[in-house]
C-alpha cells in the first residue's frame, strides 16, 4: 500500500479540487449579510446547497469562524482549510491553513480564531477560505468555498458594528478579582478600569439578576479587624459600582477575613492574593 506523509496529501487535496463536490454560491448571487448587537457581531454568507459560512466576533474576544450544515455530506474526521485563488486569478498558489474537526450529520463547524483570522486575511486580498473533506463510502470529497465577491463593503459593515460591541463578555467579566494594598480598602487604577468594564456589561445585560460580592483579607492582624476590613473592602467596590450608576438593589454582599486564603499567607506574593473581593455575576 503507498503511503504519503501529511504534507504530500494536502498537496494532492489542494491540486485536485475539480474531482471534489464542490458547494460554492454563483458570483451574481453572493450576499454578505451583517448583524449584531453590543455582545456580538456576525459576518455571514449562504452558501448555495449546503449552508451559512458566518465570522463570529464576541464581545471582548477575537473573531471566530462558523460553517452551518443543512446536512453534512463531509465525513466525520479532519477537514483541510485553505485559501484558495478565484477562478479569474489563475496561476496563484493556494495558501494552507490547517485542519479542523468534523462531526458527521447535520450541526455547526467551529474554527479557532487563528485559522478564522488568517481566513478574514484571504479575503481581504481576494483569495476564499475554503473547507474540504472526504465524502461518506468513498465519495467524492467535499468542498465548500466562500466567496470573495463583495467582501470589502461587508468588512466595512462588519467593522462598524464590532465598534459597538463591549470591551468584555460575560465570561470574562462574571467573575472578577478586585485586588487591595496590605490594610488599605482603597481602589487602585486597574481595578477602577476591571469595573468601569463591569459597569458597562451590567447596563447592557438585562439579564443580570445579582452582584455578589465576597470580601477576603491577608491573615496580618487580629481576625475581627480582618473581617471589618474586609468589609470595608466589599464597601469600597459597591459604592464605586452605585456611584457608576449600577442599581444597588441587585448587590448581595458577605465578609469572610481571612477566613478563606487562596494562596499561603507566609510570603508577601501570597498575602496579596488573599487580599481580595471576588464580584460575581448572576444572571436567568
Amino acid at each position: 500500500m503507498t503511503r504519503y506523509c501529511p504534507a504530500l496529501l494536502l498537496l494532492l487535496v489542494l491540486a485536485l479540487p475539480t474531482q471534489a463536490l464542490t458547494f460554492q454560491t454563483r458570483m451574481e448571487d453572493v450576499q454578505w449579510q451583517v448583524a449584531g448587537d453590543e455582545f456580538a457581531c456576525r459576518l455571514t454568507q449562504s452558501v448555495a446547497g449546503y449552508g451559512e459560512a458566518s465570522f463570529v466576533r464576541h464581545a471582548g474576544e477575537p473573531a471566530a469562524f462558523e460553517l452551518k450544515a443543512w446536512d453534512n455530506p463531509m465525513s466525520p474526521g479532519s477537514a483541510q482549510v485553505y485559501n484558495e485563488a478565484p477562478p479569474w486569478r489563475p496561476g496563484t498558489a493556494a495558501v494552507p491553513l490547517g485542519q479542523v474537526a468534523v462531526t458527521g450529520g447535520a450541526g455547526v463547524m467551529q474554527v479557532p480564531y487563528q485559522q478564522a483570522g488568517r481566513m478574514l486575511a484571504g479575503l481581504a486580498s481576494g483569495l476564499q477560505p475554503t473547507i474540504q473533506r472526504s465524502g461518506y463510502a468513498g465519495s467524492a470529497p467535499v468542498r465548500v468555498v466562500v466567496s470573495s465577491v463583495g467582501y470589502q463593503q461587508a468588512w466595512l459593515d462588519f467593522q462598524k458594528c464590532i465598534s459597538g460591541l463591549l470591551p468584555v463578555s460575560y465570561a470574562q467579566i462574571s467573575e472578577s478579582l478586585i485586588s487591595f494594598a496590605s490594610g488599605g480598602d482603597k481602589l487602585n487604577p486597574q481595578a477602577k478600569a476591571m469595573l468601569d468594564a463591569a459597569v458597562m456589561y451590567i447596563k447592557a445585560d438585562e439579564d443580570i439578576t445579582e452582584i455578589l460580592l465576597d470580601g477576603h483579607s491577608d491573615n496580618q492582624g487580629n481576625r475581627l479587624d480582618n473581617r471589618e476590613l474586609s468589609r470595608q473592602r466589599v464597601l469600597a467596590v459597591k459604592d464605586y459600582l452605585v456611584e457608576q450608576g449600577v442599581n444597588e438593589d441587585l448587590f448581595a454582599m458577605r465578609f469572610h477575613g481571612d477566613r478563606y486564603p487562596v494562596a499561603s499567607n507566609r510570603t508577601e506574593q501570597g498575602r496579596a492574593a488573599n487580599r481580595r473581593v471576588m464580584l460575581r455575576l448572576e444572571k436567568d
